[in-house]
């Protein structure tokens, strides 16, 4: 029998959240997906969960900690399966918690990045169980790998 999977998908507003909720919408149907990001622009459909987050960025760091109090609820109430992110710091606080709590994570790294890995992608590159980059010239076949691009 296959148990539906429960996917938190978390990421900063903007392109990361377009990135993500196009990667989500080819998972929804078999898996039950709770949003969360930044504000709650989000326009959630009458079955979704959407979980409004504090943002944080490299200029306010003190937010990581209302942050992190925020996500850890919702991955305590939610038990996922799995939490997928596109970024941008709020997404590497989830990946972060969801490891200490035992949870299988995905970070997609941002198509904006297209010299380098993010910022918010290196301080989680070797915590995140799959790492993919959008760009071939930027994985490094191991660790962080190209499985094609979302746009």
């Amino acid at each position: 029998m296959n148990k539906t999977k429960k996917i938190f998908a978390i990421s900063s507003p903007g392109g990361h959240w377009i990135q993500l909720t196009r990667i989500c919408n080819g998972l929804e149907g078999r898996n039950q997906i709770v949003y969360a990001m930044p504000d709650k622009l989000f326009k959630a459909k009458k079955d979704q969960t959407v979980y409004s987050v504090i943002d944080v960025s490299a200029d306010d760091k003190w937010k990581l900690i209302p942050c992190a109090l925020q996500i850890s609820y919702i991955l305590l109430k939610e038990r996922p399966d799995t939490i997928i992110s596109t970024g941008a710091a709020p997404g590497a606080v989830a990946i972060m918690l969801g490891k200490l709590f035992g949870i299988h994570t995905i970070w997609v790294d941002s198509i904006a990045n297209v010299q380098t890995i993010s910022r918010a992608g290196r301080m989680i590159q070797k915590r995140a169980d799959i790492f993919l980059t959008q760009w071939p010239h930027l994985s490094d076949g191991t660790k962080i790998q190209h499985q094609g691009s979302v746009l």
